[in-house]
Formats: C-alpha cells, structure tokens, sequence
C-alpha cells in the first residue's frame, strides 16, 4: 500500500541574531505545516547552535525564568529548577518546535565536547520541579563518528537502533526517564505503524574545521565519498534488516556536492537532507510565495538522482538560521521506493520564515496563540532580544558602507568585510610588533554581514550600512558590539608567527586549493598586507600565479611569486598574524607543522595571553579577533566611517581570481593629492596618478604607467627598466623618459617631451610641444589639433613621423604628401599641416628625408 510522507527539514540552524525574529515565525510554519499530513517528521541535518551572541546569552541568569515558563507550558509539568547555560536557548527552541532527529554538523563541536554534552545531557532532579535541565529531545545522529575516547559523550551513545522517543528524559506520561541516551548513529521514527530509518553522517574533515576532541572520526581527515558510504551502509542494512525500507540520511558534509555524490554509493537510501552548504533549493512556486530578502534559488527543490539500486534518491537542503522550513511531501510504493512523480512543486518546497508567509498560512488565525509553538519560541527568542539589545547600544566605530559577510562571498572571494578584520588584526599585532606584516584569516570564520538589505522596488533588494536601532540608541551606520559578535562569532585569539617566504607561498596556495566548481570552502583565505593571483584551472598547490607582500598603502615590500615561480631567499623570514584556530592546523593550515619543525624561527606568541591592556574597548578580551575589529573601528573610524565599498570578484585587487580578471598584482597604485605632490613609483611596476596641481612623478624601475592630470608636472622616467606609458594630461607639463622604451602622451598644454634612450613612441597632444627622441628608434604622433610643435635630435631614416589625416588642413593623406610639403627654412625643416597646426625638424634638412621618414593614416 503506498505511503505518504511528509518531511520538514532545516539545517544550520545555528542562531544567530536572525534568529530572533525568525525562529517564531520557522515555528509558527512547523505547526502549522505538520497538520496537514498525517505522517510528518521534522528533521534537522546539524549544526543546531554556534558560539555567538545567541548562544551565549542563554548563560545569563535572567533566561533561567523563561526556561521553566515555556517548558511547564510545552510539557505540561511544573519545572523551576531549569538553569541558564549557553547554548541552551538552541536546544529549546529544537525540543519547542519538536524535531524528531537530528545529524552532528562541525559546529555542533565549536564550544568542545563538554560544551555539546552540557547542552545535549540532562540534569535531572527527583521531579520536573527540581530538574536542572532536560537536554535534547531528540537524538543527535552520526554513523561515523567514535565517541568511545571521550566518556562524556560515550556515556550518552547508544549502539543499538532505537525509536526516537527512546532518546527523550521526559516520556509522554510527563515521567523523567534516568540513563536516555542523546547519542546515536540511527533511529526509527514510526508514524502510523510504519518505520522511518534515519541515519546520521557528519563531515570527514571534522577535526581540522571544529574541535571534537578525543570523538574520532572513521575515515576521517579528506573527503572521500568511497570510504564515508563503506563506513555507513552498515548502519542503513540494519535499519533494512529490521524491515525498514523507507531510509533517510541527514548529512552535513559541509558541500551538497558530496551529498549528491555519496547518494549514487549507498543502496537503501530514498531521502538526503544535506547540511553545512546553506544552499538554497526553490522552485518557482517558492519564488513567487516570497523568499528571504535578497535571496536567490541556487537549485530547484529537490535535486534527483538515483542510489546504488538504482532507486530514485531526493537530496533536500535549504538556507541557515531559521531562514527556511523545508517542506517534502513524497510517496513510497509497497517496497519502500520513492515515487518521484508524487513531489508536486506546488506542496512542497522553501516556506521563508517571514511574517508574509506566516500571514499566508494562518489568514485571521493567530499563529502565535498561547501554548503554541510559534508563542513557546517568542517567549524564547524575547528573552535574548533585551540582552542583544544592550549590546547593540555598545559603539565601536561606524561605516558608510555593508560590510559583506555572507557565507557564499567570504568562501570565494575577497570581500570588504574580509579585508577590514584582517587589516583589523594586523593593526593590532603591529602595536605590539612591528615586524608584521602579514594578516591571514579563513572565510569559513565569518559568519554574517554588518549592514542590511532592503527591498526597493518588488525583487530589487539595496545593500547599505547597518539601520539605526531606536531602542539602543544606535545611529545609523554605526557598528554595534552585536553586529561584531554575530559576524566573529569564533573570537579566535590572535598568533603573531615567522614563516619563510615559501610557507608563505604555501599557506596562500592553500587557501586557494579548494577554490572553483562551485565549491565555497570555509578555509578561503582573506588577507591582509598580501596581494595575490590565482588559477583554478591549474592543480591545488600551483594556483598563486603572482604574490607580493604590500604595506599599509598597497605598495609592494616584497615580490614573493612571480609567474608562478618562488622569487628570492625562499628561506626568508616573514612575519605574520593569524587566528589560534589556523596556527594549531585548522581547516587543514600547515602552520602547525612549520612552527613544529622549528620552534624558535617562527616564534609564535599568542596576543591573547600576552595583551593586558584593554585600550579603546573592552567587551572581548585583548588580543582576539572581536577586540581587534573594535580596537580598529574606534580608532581609525569613530568620526570617519569605514567607506570601502564591496566589489564585483572581477574587480577585486587584494585577491584577484584570473578566470574573472587580468593580473595586475605586480603593479603599484599610487594616486596623488589636489595639491601639488611628490611621487617616486620605486622598483616595481607602477599605476600613477598625480591628480591636480603641479606635480613631480617619478616612474622608478619597472614598468610604469604615470598619469599627471591638471597642472604643470614634471615625469622623470630616467630610471625606469622597462616599457612605460606616460601621459601628461593638461596644462605645460614635462616628460623626461628613460632607458627603456617609453609611451609618452604630452595631453593639452604646451609640453616638452624628451624621450631619452630607447625605442619611444612620443604623443605631443594639443598645444605647442617640444619634442626630442634622444637615441633609439622613435616615433612621433602627430594628432588633431596638434599645435605648433618642436621636434629636436629626429634622426632620418632611423625616426619616423605619424600624421593622422585628420591633423591637418592641407590635404596630406599620404607620406609622399608629406615629403613634398616639407620646406627648408633656416636649418630647419617645417612641415605646414595646415591651420595653426606645423611640425619643425630642428636641424635636419629636406634633402635628408624620404618617403619612409614618414606616415599617413
């Protein structure tokens, strides 16, 4: 007999200051949903809570009241004993909504195993009354982990497969069960007489991107789908043994690309919830229902595919915390086999948690009535709104700009956001060492953008500067205490260390190597005081085309790659600032092995424990990441807001991604001032700009382009090594050019142009010019409205003039029309081009010129 299911899902869930406002409203959908299908299961595939301003503040005393109001309400037992702890807030908004299971994503272990146990165990009294706390009422899932090293966890693990209802410390009767377990790698939900198997599975790569301690993962440390499916079909043929034949597998591999292809290597599988990724599946009936602000559909829900039977698989996810209730309504046929033709795009689908669906949903009903889901998570999340918002009246600094922090930016490309932290740290490890030079951080440590998006118009969304917040006092485009803890939720501490230029290389490689296909891995390196390009085309590990360490301005100190290949002293000493996190190995960093090989060359020093002033602000500790954004904010950008505006990856300069972009890593900017400025471009290749006023711009070695701009400038390319474009731009402006060869522009204004030695291709503009060769092979251009010019040094036969036919008025349009207007007048040759235009060959005469001194076109 066919079987009908429905299955509401979410995963990364991990609250955040979202959260606050969504969560109800993902609660009050849940209710209302879970109505409509007999047979419904809500599911979650991990990543329930992350450090953060949520999951901490539910370690204030003043959330110990809400707790034991809502649980005597849900549970209909009298509880006063509940304490407050971080993360607990999670948990009962989980235990509120009712989810039946759920997988073990990585940041299920950022707060370490005992921060997980002391949020998933129970505490139980003699009665509700006395009861410390409940824990998961659920079980937490995953098929290849081993938690048996660590006694805490293992003491909450159960080997055999159990309903779900066995992992809860309060049974229906409203009885405390002693001993449940929290911990499993599968479970059965039973709904109307029949099984539901679902099977956990957890990323291999665990270890490297979270802290799970002594639980070990099986097959862990790269990902390989081969091994993970060995490791779980196990699990599923126990589930199939005991007559299961409808399987669900909630998955956090962090990818869905791993998901859709562990899918194709497991027999017995109908339904993949996947998390980590936050990749949105929509349909265009979700669309038109109204997504989160801003947001875009990265597939269609759901993705098919087929499993080692060769039996229809759907592989489900949807966007993090609380955005999203996923909803899968799905038939089975008497062998348990999924019939992809009941999937109706109109029933299921992302429900967005907004007040617009909600609105949709429940019409006049109220949806947050007394007692019900959506009213139990309010009373929740109000009691974190009064702690956030004191800590949104905390300001740092301010900017004029969003700072972009969103997952799918920060994993793939430099964003401003990226750049501002890491700059931010830099500042701070420079007052204590100024050798530094050097900031790197992972993307995957961002975790939310500070500013606001706004709907314009209907499907135009506006990206701006954090809104103002009355009840805090808070103006708009200042930048709270709370926008720094949601975005750094982490608070790493900060490592100063030495690596040689060749670590270096390595550690820039490495931030790349999982670059491109898609993929938005969280080890993504955002830098500061580096400039770098990268390949994806090429092999993990030879990606870094050009890398040149630049100082404060962006001009480069040292060049340390160059077309790919290693420049200099690869032993060389470079000192450098990085989270804890990625000093100790994180997301598989080799740092860890380099301080270990030798100890004393890269002399870590960990700020945390060595910074004791609190300076300019005092909510984090000295020395870790939050306090390095507030320290660089309050000092840099109390009265002058942060300005840098977020760019396209096509124009990002700091990382530049060459399948979006030309290489121009090796090239400085400089820009000059309205005033009159001084500029020397130095060794390597420069972009300047002198802007107004009269101005002295100097190429340097290298291959330059210099731009004078407005006033009379003087650009000295004499030691310039290679090929150079110079243009002067308005007013009298002089050009002095160097050895190599030179493109030299005199712009408006009368100028003077020597282009010294060299092949030089010499632009006298508009206006009356002197202009001179000096040795080499020349070539003067000669445009309209070009103006009485001098040329001196021409050398015939070896110099060559270019006459556009549109310079003059005479009727030139060939070299031999040229030849024959040319006339000796006082050693000299004038060339009449018609008007106020002529060009004079200072000492050279007619008799010495031909045909192929000249061009016309």
């Amino acid at each position: 007999m066919a079987y009908t299911l429905q299955i509401l899902h979410a995963s990364d869930l991990e609250g955040g200051v979202d959260a606050i406002g969504r969560a109800p409203n993902f609660a009050a959908i849940v209710d209302y949903l879970e109505d409509t299908y007999a047979n419904t299961v809500v599911l979650s595939a991990g990543d329930n809570f992350i450090p953060g301003p949520f999951f901490n503040a539910a370690a204030d005393s003043s959330i110990a009241p809400v707790l034991n109001a809502v649980y005597t309400q849900l549970y209909g037992q009298s509880f006063e004993g509940l304490s407050a702890g971080s993360g607990r807030l999670d948990i009962a908004i989980m235990n509120a909504i009712g989810f039946d299971a759920s997988a073990l994503g990585n940041h299920d272990f950022d707060a370490g195993t005992d921060g997980l146990q002391s949020v998933i165990a129970a505490s139980l009294g003699s009665s509700t009354a006395n009861t410390g706390w409940l824990g998961t009422m659920f079980p937490y899932l995953s098929a290849n982990l081993d938690f048996s090293a660590n006694s805490g966890l293992n003491a909450l693990y159960s080997d055999d497969v159990l309903v779900n209802t066995a992992f809860q410390s309060l049974n229906a009767n409203g009885e405390l069960v002693t001993g449940a377990p929290k911990l499993a790698a599968s479970t059965i939900i039973e709904r109307s007489g029949e099984k539901i198997g679902v099977v956990g599975a957890t990323t291999q790569v665990l270890a490297s991107i979270s802290s799970p301690g002594s639980v070990v993962v099986e097959g862990g440390g790269s990902n390989n789908m081969a091994t993970l499916a060995a490791i779980i079909q196990p699990e599923i043929d126990k589930l199939l043994a005991e007559g299961v034949n409808k399987i669900i597998l909630v998955s956090h591999l962090q990818q869905i690309s791993l998901e859709k292809e562990l899918a194709g290597l497991l027999k017995g599988v109908d339904v993949i919830i996947a998390g980590g990724s936050d990749t949105l599946q929509a349909d265009a009936e979700d669309v038109t229902r109204g997504l989160q602000d801003g947001d875009t559909p990265a597939e269609t829900y759901p993705f098919l595919t087929s499993n080692a039977d060769g039996d229809p698989v759907a592989i489900v996810s949807t966007d993090g915390e609380y955005s999203y209730v996923g909803r899968l309504v799905l038939t089975f046929n008497d062998n348990g086999v999924l019939d992809t033709s009941s999937i109706n795009p109109n029933v299921s689908g992302a429900f967005a948690s907004t007040t617009e669906q909600v609105e949709a949903l429940y019409g006049t009903t109220n949806a947050f009535a007394d007692g019900s889901k959506g009213d139990l998570v309010q009373e929740l999340t109000a009691a974190v709104s009064s702690i956030v918002t004191a800590q949104d009246g905390v300001i740092t600094g301010s900017t004029s700009v969003y700072l972009n922090g969103v997952r799918g930016s920060v994993r793939t490309e430099e964003t401003n956001l990226g750049n501002l932290t890491a700059d931010a740290n830099l500042y701070v490890a420079k007052q204590t060492d100024s050798s530094v030079l050097v900031s790197m951080k992972n993307g995957g440590g961002i975790r939310a953008a500070i500013g606001q998006v706004s709907e314009t118009s209907p499907g135009v969304y506006e990206l701006s500067a954090p809104e103002a917040n009355a009840l805090s006092g808070k103006e708009a485009g200042q930048v709270s205490q709370l926008d720094i803890l949601n975005s750094l939720r982490f608070n790493n501490a900060l490592s100063v260390v030495t690596v040689t230029a060749d670590q270096l290389k390595q550690l820039v490689e490495h931030s790349v190597a999982a670059s491109g296909g898609g993929a938005s891995p969280g080890q993504f390196g955002q830098w500061g005081g580096v400039r770098f390009s990268y390949d994806t085309t090429q092999e993990a590990g030879s990606r870094i085309q050009n890398l040149a360490v630049v100082d404060d301005n962006g001009l480069i100190v040292d060049v340390i790659v160059q077309n790919g290949e290693l420049v200099g002293d690869a032993g060389r000493a470079i000192r450098m600032v990085t989270l804890s996190f990625l000093a100790d190995g994180g997301d598989s960093y080799p740092l860890d092995d380099f301080i270990a090989a030798n100890p004393t060359f890269a002399n870590r020093i960990d700020l945390a424990e060595t910074l004791t002033d609190a300076g300019l602000s005092s909510f984090a500790d000295p020395g870790t990441e939050q306090d390095a954004l507030a320290e660089y904010l309050t000092a840099l950008h109390s009265t002058t807001p942060y300005a840098e505006a977020d760019t396209a990856a096509s124009l990002d300069t700091r990382i530049q991604n060459l399948g979006l972009r030309s290489d121009s890593v090796l090239t400085d900017e400089r820009t000059g001032t309205s005033g009159n400025d001084d500029i020397d471009g130095g060794a390597y290749n420069d972009l300047i700009q002198g802007g107004a006023g009269n101005d002295t711009l100097t190429g340097g070695a290298g291959n330059d382009t210099i731009n004078g701009g407005d006033g009379n400038d003087r650009i000295d390319l004499s030691g310039d090594t290679g090929v150079t474009v110079a243009n002067g731009n308005r007013n009298a402006d002089t050009i002095l050019g160097g050895d190599a060869g030179e493109v030299l522009r005199g712009g408006k204004g009368h100028d003077s142009i020597n282009g010294g030695d060299g092949n030089d291709l010499i632009y006298g503009g508009q206006g009356n010019d002197t202009l001179a060769g000096g040795d080499g092979v020349d070539f003067f251009i000669f445009e309209a409205a070009s103006g009485t010019d001098i040329v001196t040094g021409f050398q015939a036969g070896t110099d060559k003039l270019f006459i556009s036919s549109n310079a003059n008025g005479n009727g030139i349009f060939t070299a031999e029309q040229v030849l024959a207007a040319a006339m000796n007048n006082g050693g000299n040759v004038v060339i009449d081009l018609g008007g106020s235009n002529s060009i004079t060959l200072q000492g050279v005469a007619v008799a010495e010129l031909t045909v192929a001194d000249f061009a016309v076109a």
